[in-house]
């Protein structure tokens, strides 16, 4: 984690969310809804919504995608 330069939890918490609301309407598929969360927490995005059919978490594909 520290050749990585990632923040721990406790700092990821705390540190200044981007403005910025991802919103999953009807996002069939588990693996991209994973991708998405990934993504979401690169740019510490304020929130994210789930809309739809959208896979919800705890799910095994996006567990696998948060992963990888």
């Amino acid at each position: 984690m520290d050749e990585l330069n990632r923040l721990t939890p406790e700092a990821f918490k705390t540190q200044e969310k981007t403005p910025l609301v991802l919103v999953l309407d009807n996002v069939r598929s588990a693996l991209n809804v994973g991708s998405a969360f990934r993504t979401a927490d690169a740019f510490a995005l304020q929130k994210i919504y789930l809309t739809g059919i959208t896979a919800t978490p705890p799910h095994r594909e996006i567990l696998k995608k948060a992963l990888g």
